[in-house]
């Protein structure tokens, strides 16, 4: 069992690697990329082509969060909504700031998939016990 303590920590690195991915140039996540395409490559024995694995990349960025996020505030649906909220944010931001990045609605669908796919993950482990006895 993940403890809370433990989660929150492992989430703010997680964050780190999350906002370094992207809000920065995209040359500096190029092994990031070059990492996603050559693994979906040999998966898929070459069948995915780069906005397919893009696709993938995305939803796959998220699941760490959503899953660790659900564990720290015990609460699934509201971990879900705020990966989606985090991810507007950060197109939001690419939009305004980073002329270097292209900013997409679907990235933020496709985050929220892996943020909803990684409490849904979590929902067991999530659950906080009742403090009070059930009275039949």
């Amino acid at each position: 069992m993940i403890r809370r303590p433990v989660a929150a920590a492992l989430l703010a690195c997680y964050s780190v690697v999350v906002a370094r991915l992207t809000l920065a140039d995209p040359s500096a996540g190029r092994w990031a990329f070059d990492l996603a395409g050559s693994a979906a490559w040999r998966a898929s024995d070459g069948r995915l082509d780069w906005s397919e694995t893009e696709v993938l990349a995305n939803v796959a960025l998220f699941v760490p969060a959503g899953f660790l996020l659900a564990i720290v505030l015990g609460r699934p649906l509201l971990a879900t909504a705020l990966t989606v909220l985090a991810s507007a944010c950060i197109e939001l931001a690419q939009q305004q700031f980073l002329p270097t990045r292209v900013p997409s609605l679907a990235d933020v669908w496709h985050n929220g998939l892996g943020g909803l796919a990684g409490a849904v993950l979590a929902w067991p482990l999530s659950i906080r016990p009742r403090l009070t006895p059930r009275v039949n």
